[in-house]
C-alpha cells in the first residue's frame, strides 16, 4: 500500500510540474501567436529515454494540434512498468499511450481501448505481417498494437572460430572458408559444432570455451524448431487454435533439449557440481555473460543484446557476429519476439491516441522518422570516432523503403542480412500476446507440479512422450479458458 501511495504522489507531482513549466500555453487564445494545439496526450515506455523524445518531437512536428508529454514518473521495465501502469490507472492517470511486458495483464486490468475500428480502416495495416498482425486480437477487439520484432539467431564470437581452425567433418558438420558454420546450417550442426569448439579444461582455466549459451536457462528447441519443419506450424506448436505438444516434431525436439541440459561438460552453460564449494563458483572464468566474457563461443540470444558486440570490440577487441537461428526441412522462419504498445481506456482522444501509438511502432511514417533520428546519430558516432550502435528492434510490416535503410544501420554485424532476407517469413513468439501462456510456464516450473521441467530432466528423454501429453492438456486447459473470455 505504501508503494502505491508513493507512486501516486509521484505521478500527481510530475503532472503538476508539466502544467507549471507550461507558462506559455499554445492553446492560449491569449496567446494568438504560439501554434494553435488543441490536443493534449501523454506518452509512457521503458525505451531509450532520449530517441522516445525525439520520436515525440517528429510526430508533433508531423501533427502539430497535437501536443504529447511523455510521462517519466512512470518507471520501471517489463513487468514492473506495467504494474506501474495499473497502480497509474486505479488513480485515473493512465498515459494515452503506453507500452507494456504483457498484453492479457493489462486488458484483465481494464486498461486498453479497442482501436479495431482505426486499425480495421488503416490501408497501412495491410502490409504487417500476417503472423504479427493476427496477435494483439481478442473475440474480435484489437487492444494492442504489434511495435518490434526483435530477432532471436546465434551470436557467435567470430574470433574463437578463427582460432579453432573449424572445418568440414562429413556427416556431423559444415564451415565456410572462414571456418565459421554454414548460414542453412542444421539443429545437428549447431550441436555437434558447440561439442567440436568447446574447451572445458579446468586445470587451465584462462582457455575455457564453452559451446553455447542457452535461452534463459535452457535450449528453446521445442518453441523453435517444429516452427521450421512445417510452414504452417507457429510458435511452439500453436496453431491459432491448441498447442500440439504430442507432435513428433516436439517431442523430437524436447528429447534433444533435455539430453543436452543434462550436460556438464562444457557443451553449454549449465555447469557441474564440482565446479562449486559452498555454492561458490571457484573458476571465475566460468561465471558471467559468456558471449560478453570471451569465454562463450556461441549464444542463443535476442537481438536487444546488439550492444554487446561493440562492448566485446571495444574491451576484448573480438568480432561478434549474429548467426541465423538454424533450420530444419522447410527451412528458415526467422523466431522473433514481438514487443506491444496500447492506447488507454481513459484517453479523451481515442483517433489521436490511435495516431500517436501507430508512429511510435508499425506506421511507415514514424519509421522513417526514427531512421533520420538513428542515421544522424550514426553518422555523429563516426565522425567522433566511435562505434555506432547497432539497430536492436525491426519493423514488423513490409515497407521496402524502411528496410532498405535499416540494413545500413546494422552494418557491420557479420551474418545478420541471412535472416533479414527472410524476415518476411518470421514467426513470432507468444510470451506478451497469449492469455494464459505465462501462466503455463509458471506451472511448467512449481516445484510442486509432479510434471515439471526440473523433474523432466532427472527422468530424461525417455520420459518426454509422457510429458508431452501433460504439458498439452494443461497448456490448452489455461489458454483457451483465458482466450475465450478475454476483452468480452
Amino acid at each position: 500500500m505504501k508503494k502505491v501511495l508513493l507512486l501516486l504522489m509521484v505521478i500527481l507531482f510530475g503532472l503538476g510540474l508539466v502544467a507549471c513549466n507550461n507558462p506559455e500555453d499554445p492553446t492560449d487564445p491569449n496567446n494568438p501567436t504560439g501554434p494553435q494545439q488543441t490536443i493534449e496526450l501523454t506518452y509512457a515506455d521503458w525505451a531509450d529515454p532520449g530517441l522516445t523524445q525525439k520520436m515525440i518531437d517528429a510526430f508533433m512536428v508531423a501533427y502539430p494540434h497535437i501536443r504529447v508529454t511523455r510521462r517519466t514518473e512512470i518507471t520501471g521495465a517489463g513487468a514492473e512498468f506495467t504494474g506501474n501502469l495499473v497502480i497509474a490507472a486505479q488513480a485515473g492517470l493512465l498515459p494515452d499511450v503506453f507500452a507494456t511486458d504483457n498484453v492479457p495483464t493489462v486488458i484483465t486490468a481494464g486498461l486498453t481501448l479497442d482501436v479495431a475500428q482505426y486499425w480495421n480502416a488503416d490501408p497501412e495495416t495491410a502490409l504487417v505481417y500476417d503472423n504479427i498482425a493476427s496477435t494483439g486480437v481478442y473475440n474480435g477487439k484489437r487492444y494492442a498494437m504489434p511495435s518490434f520484432q526483435f530477432l532471436k539467431g546465434i551470436m557467435i564470437n567470430l574470433d574463437i572460430f578463427d582460432r579453432a581452425n573449424l572445418t568440414t567433418v562429413p556427416g556431423k558438420y559444415r564451415t565456410d572458408l572462414n571456418g565459421y558454420p554454414v548460414k542453412d546450417w542444421t539443429f545437428s550442426e549447431f550441436i555437434e559444432i558447440a561439442k567440436a569448439i568447446k574447451n572445458f579444461d579446468l586445470q587451465n582455466p584462462e582457455n575455457i570455451i564453452l559451446g553455447f549459451d542457452t535461452w534463459y536457462g535452457s535450449p528453446d528447441f521445442q518453441q523453435v524448431w517444429p516452427t521450421m519443419q512445417d510452414p504452417n506450424v507457429l510458435y511452439d506448436t500453436w496453431d491459432g487454435t491448441q498447442f500440439n505438444y504430442t507432435s513428433a516434431a516436439w517431442i523430437s525436439a524436447m528429447q534433444t533439449k533435455v539430453e543436452i541440459h543434462r550436460l556438464t561438460d562444457g557443451t553449454t552453460t549449465r555447469l557441474p557440481d564440482s565446479v562449486f564449494v559452498d555454492g561458490v563458483l571457484q573458476i571465475p572464468q566460468l561465471g558471467g555473460y559468456q558471449i560478453q566474457t570471451g569465454h562463450g563461443a556461441m549464444d542463443i540470444e535476442g537481438s536487444w543484446q546488439f550492444w554487446v558486440i561493440n562492448d566485446v570490440k571495444e574491451r576484448l577487441n573480438e568480432t561478434i557476429g549474429f548467426w541465423p537461428y538454424p533450420q530444419g526441412s522447410a527451412g528458415l522462419f526467422p523466431p522473433t519476439i514481438l514487443d506491444y504498445q496500447c492506447v488507454s481506456a481513459q484517453t479523451e482522444h481515442p483517433y489521436e491516441a490511435y495516431l500517436l501509438a501507430k508512429w511510435m511502432t508499425f506506421g511507415k511514417a514514424g519509421w522513417e522518422a526514427r531512421l533520420d533520428i538513428l542515421e544522424a546519430e550514426k553518422t555523429a558516432a563516426l565522425a567522433a570516432g566511435e562505434l555506432p550502435t547497432y539497430l536492436d528492434r525491426f519493423p514488423v510490416a513490409d515497407y521496402p523503403d524502411v528496410w532498405n535503410r535499416v540494413y545500413d544501420l546494422v552494418d557491420g554485424i557479420q551474418g545478420i542480412e541471412y535472416t533479414l532476407d527472410r524476415i518476411h517469413l518470421s514467426k513470432p513468439d507468444l510470451d506478451k500476446w497469449l492469455p494464459g501462456y505465462k501462466d503455463f510456464w509458471a506451472w511448467v516450473y512449481d516445484p510442486e507440479n509432479p510434471y515439471n521441467f526440473d523433474n523432466l530432466v532427472i527422468a530424461g528423454p525417455s520420459a518426454v512422450a509422457e510429458y508431452a501429453l501433460q504439458w498439452q492438456n494443461r497448456a490448452n486447459e489455461i489458454v483457451q479458458q483465458m482466450y475465450q473470455t478475454l476483452g468480452q
